[in-house]
C-alpha cells in the first residue's frame, strides 16, 4: 500500500480524496458482488495483512501512522460469519443472494481438518507449508518468530 501510495502517479490524491480503497482478495470479491456497495473484511483477512491489530481487534493506528497510510483506505473489519451484503446476479430472477461468510484460506483449512478444539495443530502443503494450531481465545505470541494470527471471528470474538 504505501508503495502504491508513494510511487503511482495520483494515488495518493485519490486516497486523501477517499477515492482510492485497499482490500484483500475478500474485500475485492464482495465488492464486485455488491455492485461496489460494501468494502469489507473479517477479522482472519484484516490479520494477514499486518496493519491490524489483532490484540485491540482495529486498524493499528501506531502502524499506518508511520507508513503514512490512510485509515480511509481500509475495509470495514467484520465477523467471519454474518451477512455482509447481498450478490446482484443475473439468471437469480431478481432474487438477492446474501454473502453470509469470509475467511482467509488457511483459517479455513484449520477448521475443515477439524481442528475445532484448543490445542488442535494441521499443517497444509502446496504453494507453501502452513502450520496453524488453534488457541482457542487465548493469544499465544510465538517466542521464536512464528507469527500469530486469528483464525475465526464469531459474535466480536476471536480464537
Amino acid at each position: 500500500i504505501k508503495w502504491i501510495l508513494d510511487n503511482v502517479e495520483g494515488a495518493r490524491e485519490k486516497a486523501d480524496k477517499g477515492e482510492l480503497l485497499f482490500g484483500t482478495v475478500d474485500t475485492w470479491l464482495v465488492w464486485k458482488l455488491t455492485n461496489g456497495k460494501v468494502h469489507v473484511t473479517d477479522y482472519t483477512n484484516a490479520s494477514r495483512t499486518m496493519l491490524y491489530n489483532i490484540k485491540d481487534l482495529k486498524w493499528d493506528e501506531k502502524i499506518l501512522n508511520k507508513l503514512n497510510i490512510p485509515k480511509s483506505l481500509l475495509p470495514e473489519v467484520k465477523n467471519s460469519s454474518e451477512v455482509y451484503g447481498y450478490a446482484n446476479l443475473g439468471g437469480t430472477g431478481g432474487v438477492r443472494v446474501p454473502i453470509a461468510g469470509m475467511a482467509g484460506d488457511q483459517q479455513c483449512a484449520l477448521f475443515g481438518q477439524t481442528c475445532f478444539d484448543e490445542g488442535s495443530v494441521k499443517n497444509t502443503y502446496g504453494t507453501g507449508c502452513f502450520l496453524l494450531m488453534n488457541t482457542g481465545e487465548k493469544m499465544i505470541r510465538s517466542k521464536n518468530g512464528l507469527l500469530t494470527t486469528i483464525a475465526v471471528g464469531i459474535d466480536g470474538k476471536v480464537q
